[in-house]
């Protein structure tokens, strides 16, 4: 149903923001934001001078508890023969792409919508405007902020409380009468520094602004183009509207002046994120950025005579030929593991060059003197022998919190789709198709996350 207003002191207000205003609340089957489903939507949509009101009931295709239906009066018949929300989707979207979002707890009606939008197939993020905080800023000296609390001390008339589109009248209620209290300046400044997510620069380019506020708030790589098509700049992000958001109104970049669109790749999770992240940079030539803290692998090179000699080595950020040896924080950590692990496996500490510091090249092996060394390294067929474990074990080198296991594969789960990936890891890197390994270092607190869910998630390889 659509039916229109004029005359509203919000319209004016809302005007200052730059963008259509949609004052939006939900009612659903409860409060899980994964589990739960929209049962109602009302939207009271501000633009240009004047406003509309949208209002649908939805079937959720799950049931509607008592407790539900007492709450809001929407039982399972009223919704039986409403169109699902996939199928109202297409109408919804229009009405919020590119608006200021605005709802009682906005959280949760936000997350809903973007979750909704998503099992549908469609991509949504929008700036967003709790009034719950909004009347928590201009109204300190009161202790209750819910909507009941609200209409009581603003004297707001309301019927049908808790079906939609009565708690968002109220909420227009409310901002009328804030307005009236504290001036059209005060609100506006508290309602800006409360934005969450953020809105966007009001001096974009139509086009660009249009493709950025078109972006999902959900995790995936985000290439800034320039007109011929070439990337500016990559970046990776879990929620990806709010982070280009904040980022562009913190300051804009350098590139900012060529870009001429963007290109967004969605992701399952944070590690098939960084999957997408390194094949992207490979197909566009991007150069990844120098890692911000130090991690450490061991790369084994010959020496004059052939022996795989042990080399600590940064493990940079990008995409390697080999899988790492090993992940270390620190140098030390490496030197200890290095030396465990030769022993482990009947290396010659010698000819891996990770003798003590304090042993002068040239003095007899230390640990042929303590007899745990025949001396059979030196000679050719020993020096084969050895070069050939090394290579055999180089894989089983610690790598740093996973423990006992060197190499893994990882079920990641969209939570609001079901869609599943697996990925391979090994040495604290992330194996990719064309057998290049990636590593950057978002990429070892990703997997330590991973390891925390379990079996579940993670199973151990070698």
């Amino acid at each position: 149903m659509v039916e229109q207003l004029h005359g509203s002191q919000l319209a004016g207000f809302f005007a200052r923001f730059g963008r259509p205003v949609a004052i939006v609340d939900l009612e659903t089957t409860g409060g899980h934001l994964y589990e739960d489903r929209i049962t109602e939507i009302a939207i009271l949509r501000f633009e240009n001078g004047s406003s509309t009101r949208h209002q649908w009931l939805v079937n959720p295709q799950i049931p509607i508890s008592p407790f539900i239906t007492r709450l809001t009066g929407i039982d399972d018949a009223m919704v039986a023969d409403a169109p699902t929300f996939a199928e109202l989707a297409p109408q919804v979207l229009p009405l919020l792409q590119g608006c200021l979002l605005l709802a009682h707890n906005s959280r949760f009606d936000y997350t809903f919508l973007r979750h909704a939008f998503q099992r549908a197939g469609l991509a949504f993020g929008a700036p967003a405007l709790c009034t719950v905080q909004l009347s928590r800023r201009l109204y300190p000296q009161f202790y209750k902020h819910n909507l009941d609390s609200l209409i009581e001390r603003c004297a707001i008339e309301v019927s049908d409380r808790h079906r939609a589109m009565a708690d968002v009248l109220a909420l227009a209620g409310f901002l009328e009468y804030a307005l009236n209290e504290h001036g059209l300046d005060a609100v506006e400044a508290q309602s800006r520094a409360l934005l969450n997510p953020k809105m966007l620069p009001e001096n974009l380019p139509a086009p660009l602004a249009a493709q950025l506020y078109a972006l999902p708030d959900s995790c995936g790589i985000l290439l800034w183009l320039d007109k011929q098509g070439r990337v500016l700049q990559l970046e990776a992000a879990e929620k990806m509207f709010s982070h280009t958001a904040a980022a562009l109104q913190r300051q804009l970049p350098l590139y900012f002046s060529e870009a001429a669109s963007v290109a967004f790749f969605a992701a399952v999770g944070p590690l098939h994120m960084l999957w997408l992240k390194a094949q992207l940079a490979e197909q566009y030539g991007w150069q990844m950025q120098p890692a911000v803290r130090s991690y450490f692998t061991v790369q084994f090179r010959e020496n004059t005579q052939g022996a795989l000699q042990a080399k600590i080595v940064p493990l940079t950020a990008g995409s390697h030929e080999r899988q790492p040896n090993g992940l270390f924080l620190h140098k030390k950590s490496v030197k200890r593991a290095l030396g465990e692990w030769s022993a482990q496996h009947g290396l010659c500490p010698a000819m891996l060059d990770i003798l003590p510091t304090g042993h002068a090249k040239g003095e007899p092996c230390p640990v042929r003197q303590v007899g745990k060394c025949d001396g059979v390294c030196q000679s050719e067929s020993g020096l084969a022998a050895q070069n050939h474990k090394v290579q055999q074990f180089a894989g089983r080198l610690p790598v740093a919190d996973w423990g006992g296991a060197h190499e893994v594969s990882i079920v990641e789960t969209d939570a609001v789709s079901g869609q599943t990936v697996t990925l391979h890891c090994a040495g604290g890197a992330l194996a990719l198709p064309n057998g290049r390994w990636y590593f950057d270092d978002a990429l070892p607190a990703v997997l330590k996350a991973k390891f925390k869910l379990g079996r579940a998630v993670v199973t151990v390889l070698a």
